[in-house]
């Protein structure tokens, strides 16, 4: 699993996003809130130890080369990889392209709509991230899928569980900061 930093682009969506985290931290309890959480599939595939281990260019060199040569049923994890390699390299729309292959695939499906979820984010579009990570939380949710269930916090479901309450986060700051600056606004 991983944690990614914020790295955005953009002076008014950095300045939002830092004003978000640093209100989000003082709430939470866990160091993940200083970021979203990428994570890699349960298929270990050639590149995932170096995505896992910060070696980006080296984990996307060989990601590129695996692409190839993968069977049907590892495909997925190395098209999260390559997702998740460019996102932390900032070329966000060559990992949309990977992040929408891995969602095309039939397997991993919760790891890569949260992946995409934190692309979108990223991208600004945050309510297009909620609906990935809605999407992440509630694919093959066969029983208990609630945030209540006790499960391992590293598993698929949790990680986009806690991406979506970020998302939900960041939509209700902006609404409720841009309620305010029109009643400043108003009131000068």
């Amino acid at each position: 699993m991983l944690i990614l930093p914020n790295q955005v682009s953009g002076t008014r969506t950095l300045i939002i996003l830092a004003f978000t985290w640093a209100l989000f931290a003082a709430f939470a309890t866990e160091s993940s809130a200083q970021g979203w959480e990428l994570r890699t599939t349960t298929i270990a595939v050639p590149g995932t130890y170096e995505i896992e281990n910060g070696s980006i260019e080296k984990a996307i060199r060989i990601s590129e080369v695996q692409l190839s040569h993968a069977s049907q049923r590892e495909k997925v994890a190395v098209l999260n990889n390559l997702c998740i390699g460019h996102i932390l390299r900032d070329d966000l729309e060559t990992a949309l392209v990977y992040c929408d292959k891995a969602i095309d695939r039939p397997n991993e499906k919760t790891v890569s709509y949260n992946n995409r979820g934190v692309l979108k984010a990223l991208q600004g579009d945050v309510e297009g991230a909620m609906r990935d990570f809605e999407k992440a939380a509630m694919i093959d949710c066969l029983g208990e899928c609630s945030a209540a269930a006790t499960v391992p916090r590293d598993l698929p479901r949790p990680v986009a569980r806690r991406n979506l309450s970020k998302a939900e986060y960041v939509v209700e700051l902006a609404r409720t900061a841009g309620d305010e600056a029109f009643t400043a606004r108003v009131d000068e």
